[in-house]
């Protein structure tokens, strides 16, 4: 019994008790009349003063109407209106309980009626498969190997006809046409079972973008379009994936568009490559080939059909770009392959299909790819030193020059092609890893530390180019001259001449020498744990020097011995903050280590 059931039998049972009270207390009126009455008469009677009337009954009823008269008060009339409010709101509780009870029994009978209607389609099916597959066999014609479902014998026309139809349709119009038809394949009636859902959704499969329940169907786009009712259940499908994911029409259908069509202008995406599209929540190294054209005509529009065979044309066809670095726009080559030349419809520019590049006068293909990368256009050679520097990777197949911003090793191409990013290999999807002996791992720490640590490095020049284009304080005045003072010759002293071989340069510790001395950060045994300035370094993970914020502690070693922007000192498990304080260390005598240890001095510059 829900809430609701328990106010309106709360209120009934007031509404009784108060009937009841009432009831008693009108009883309680009734004694108090016939009491006042018989004392009246006995007193009338004794004292000799009896009424003119004739007639007792008469003289009897003037009595009472008398003493009714004198007993009604306002308290009486206020019960008597209050009883009949709380009568009415019985009443009313009374009929919303039973208006409950009949919208209950409709619900259950409506849902009856959707189970009924779908085993009867189901039955439909059933016996039209039957009766083709008797009739195959009556004429020789039966090969079981060919026989796989319904829909391999029957035709997917013939089943989407029987699951369209509507069973509540049959013989309405036998008065108006004459005469009706009992073949599954003539019937054509609404699919739309109920505009309820029904109340246990666990009976229906889920959708698995919405997670809306919705009701299994072999072609959703006809059912809806058959469908007559406004807030129907949604229709769907599962895909044939290996996970057999489900979908309902409208997330299956827009999924798909927004492949097709990601701006929504009905132009495609002809940049991208789209095709396969996978299921939605299937891992990508499951279910290669994706959904298939027939799939797609199940619950894609006929708008929609077109972009799909658009775009799985387009991606098809090998695609050529233009090699003007200012233009970048997509080339149809020449139909025969023999023709290397390719004009560029948007800047004019002639390249060569081969090599995609700029077209090289006065040399063939196979020229033009043995000289070295020196000698070649002076805009890839740009292009080179800047991979080279970024150190980004060529795709093996179709040679597009990718960069790795984050995430794992393994690369996947605009062309399709899966490849290792650490040593450009071609990558099993099967056993997910690269093709090279011995593999490479798919998470490469020293990858993403580098990356870190380019990223502080681009940051650190972006505030140093703005410090430049601010504006410069005034210089200060120059303090005023005075003369140097008079030194005879025999107390001055001259400076004395140093080889350039005795000469001392400053120290500079190697990027990997660096990272090596400074591999003590991750022994407590030897960080000095009374030295403030290495202890709040290392506990927060804030670089002392540029107040750069690491990730972990590997993060922060990997920024202190590859940093060139800010000088780096550590000796003896500790940081100095400034070179004076460093050579002031290094000049004493230490004697917890015995001598000085893991020593770094490192300035701010390349070698």
């Amino acid at each position: 019994m829900n809430s609701n059931d328990t106010d309106l039998s709360s209120e009934l049972l007031v509404a009784q008790l108060l009937e009841q009270d009432l009831l008693n207390l009108r009883y309680a009126q009734e004694a108090e009349k016939l009491q006042l009455e018989a004392v009246i008469s006995v007193s009338a009677l004794k004292s000799g003063k009896l009424p003119k009337f004739s007639k007792n009954k008469k003289a009897g009823n003037v009595i009472a109407a008398n003493a009714s008269v004198i007993t009604s008060d306002d308290a009486d009339i206020a019960m008597e209106l209050f009883l009949a409010d709380a009568r009415t709101g019985g009443d009313r509780a009374f009929a919303e309980s039973l208006q409950v009870a009949q919208d209950a029994s409709v619900i259950t009978g409506r849902h009856f009626a959707q189970k009924l209607a779908a085993e009867e389609k189901k039955f439909l099916l059933d016996a039209e498969f039957a009766r083709r597959l008797q009739n195959a066999n009556d004429n020789g014609e039966l090969d079981m190997d060919s026989v796989k479902d319904a829909e391999s014998l029957l035709g997917r026309d013939t089943v989407d006809k029987i699951l369209a139809a509507d069973p509540n349709e049959k013989g309405k119009n036998k008065a108006e046409q004459g005469k009706g038809k009992a073949s599954g394949d003539d019937m054509e009636f609404d699919e739309d079972m109920h505009d309820v859902k029904p109340t246990l959704a666990e009976d229906l499969p889920l959708c698995g973008i919405c997670y809306e329940p919705f009701k299994a169907t072999h072609s959703p786009v006809t059912a809806s379009q058959s469908a007559t009712s406004s807030n129907r259940l949604q229709f769907g499908l599962c895909l044939p994936c290996p996970n057999q994911h489900s979908y309902c029409l409208s997330c299956l259908a827009s999924y798909i568009q927004t492949k097709l069509d990601p701006e929504g202008e009905g132009g495609g995406n002809p940049e991208v490559r789209v095709f396969p599209i996978k299921c939605p929540e299937c891992p990508p190294t499951q279910w290669e080939d994706g959904i298939s054209d027939d799939i797609a005509q199940r619950v894609l529009s006929e708008k929609n059909m077109v972009l799909w065979h658009r775009q799985r044309l387009l991606d098809s066809i090998e695609r050529h770009y233009c090699p003007n670095p200012r233009c970048s726009a997509l080339v149809q080559v020449h139909d025969d392959p023999n023709e290397p030349m390719a004009s560029c419809p948007s800047c004019s520019e002639v390249m060569c299909v081969p090599c995609r590049v700029t077209w090289h006068n006065e040399m063939t293909c196979e020229e033009y790819q043995a000289l070295p990368d020196d000698e070649k256009s002076p805009e890839d050679q740009l292009v080179f030193l800047l991979a080279k520097a970024k150190k980004w990777r060529r795709c093996p197949k179709c040679a597009v020059l990718v960069e790795l911003t984050h995430g794992c090793n393994h690369i996947t191409c605009f062309c399709g092609t899966h490849f290792c990013f650490k040593c450009g290999s071609l990558w099993d999807k099967v056993n997910t890893r690269c093709t090279r002996v011995p593999s490479c791992e798919l998470w490469d720490e020293e990858n993403l530390l580098e990356q870190r640590e380019r990223e502080r490095q681009r940051q650190a020049d972006n505030n140093q180019r703005q410090q430049l284009v601010q504006p410069q304080p005034a210089p200060a005045p120059p303090p005023p001259y005075f003369p140097p003072q008079y030194v005879p010759p025999h107390m001055r002293v001259e400076p004395q001449y140093v080889p350039p071989h005795m000469r001392a340069e400053p120290q500079y510790v190697p990027l990997r020498t660096r990272a090596a001395e400074l591999e003590w950060m991750h022994d407590p045994n030897i960080v000095c744990g009374r030295h403030p300035f290495t202890t709040d370094m290392i506990r927060s993970l804030v670089c002392g020097y540029c107040n750069a914020r690491a990730n972990s502690m590997a993060d922060l070693l990997y920024h202190l011995s590859h940093v060139t922007h800010h000088a780096v000192f550590a000796c003896c498990g500790r940081f100095f903050a400034r070179e004076v304080d460093f050579d002031r260390h290094c000049q004493a005598q230490v004697h917890r280590f015995g001598g000085h240890v893991h020593t770094v001095d490192s300035p701010a510059r390349v070698p």
